[in-house]
């Protein structure tokens, strides 16, 4: 079902992307996260009130750093991200990188790419429910 796997998708989304790029909190803290988009990205909000507003420069940055370290891992060479990794857009999602080369890789299979990602964001989502509150 389509809508089941949406729904999958953007909460595995919603917990790598961790914060509002808006004003900074956690998504979730102000009711259900809101869709929207920015560009061609896919981004979550904290509430409908930031549909209106610009992003913030340091929140946004972190909310990349959150969604880059659940994401973890090259999708193509299957290594660790580094620290500053590229990163593109595909299917309104952004995927980082190793390097820019994997970017055509990608481009040219991004379903196989997406396959990745989602299983890293779902290992993250599981260690993340695992870890003990505090």
């Amino acid at each position: 079902d389509a809508t089941a796997k949406q729904k999958e998708t953007d909460r595995l989304l919603i917990g790598a992307q961790g914060i509002c790029p808006v004003t900074g909190e956690p998504l979730g803290s102000m009711g259900a996260p809101i869709r929207a988009k920015s560009g061609e990205r896919t981004v979550f909000l904290c509430c409908r009130s930031c549909l209106k507003q610009t992003f913030d420069p340091a929140h946004w940055k972190q909310a990349q750093k959150n969604m880059a370290e659940a994401q973890g891992v090259c999708p193509v060479m299957d290594e660790e991200l580094p620290e500053n990794p590229a990163s593109v857009v595909v299917e309104g999602r952004t995927v980082f990188v190793c390097c820019k080369p994997c970017i055509k890789k990608i481009q040219k299979d991004p379903a196989k790419a997406l396959a990745v990602v989602d299983a890293q964001l779902k290992k993250h989502a599981e260690e993340a429910a695992a870890k003990p509150e505090g």
